[in-house]
């Protein structure tokens, strides 16, 4: 069940409980989105489709490039670490504004010209 109050700055925060569900919940200028939030996250929960997104939605793409850059990267050899920054450098000018969460197939879709006119980052399985 959804708990909806009005906060004291003014936005409105929705509360979702459901049991087998993590508790979840989010804050939105308006009552109705608050409603209309709330009811489709419970709709979800009782098809069993809900996906919990804050975290990708908090974090962009340009965030997670980075993390893997500091935390996968060094781990690499010297020769994949150099084709793994270009790679990355082009990533995070393309998909970087996006959140997580807002990153679709057509997105990444329309620019995959990109790479397929630029060889030295064509994917090694992709056709010539």
């Amino acid at each position: 069940m959804a708990t909806i109050v009005k906060t004291e700055s003014g936005t409105w925060k929705a509360l979702v409980r459901k049991t087998g569900w993590p508790t979840t919940s989010k804050t939105f200028r308006t009552k109705r989105d608050a409603e209309d939030w709330s009811r489709r996250t419970e709709d979800e929960m009782v098809r069993g489709l809900f996906i919990k997104r804050t975290p990708s939605e908090k974090m962009s793409v340009k965030e997670a490039l980075e993390r893997y850059e500091r935390e996968v990267i060094p781990t690499k050899s010297t020769a994949t670490q150099e084709r793994e920054q270009s790679r990355l450098k082009l990533l995070k000018s393309q998909f970087g504004n996006y959140s997580l969460a807002a990153l679709t197939a057509d997105i990444v879709a329309e620019c995959q010209c990109l790479f397929r006119s630029a060889p030295q980052f064509a994917c090694k399985s992709a056709p010539v």
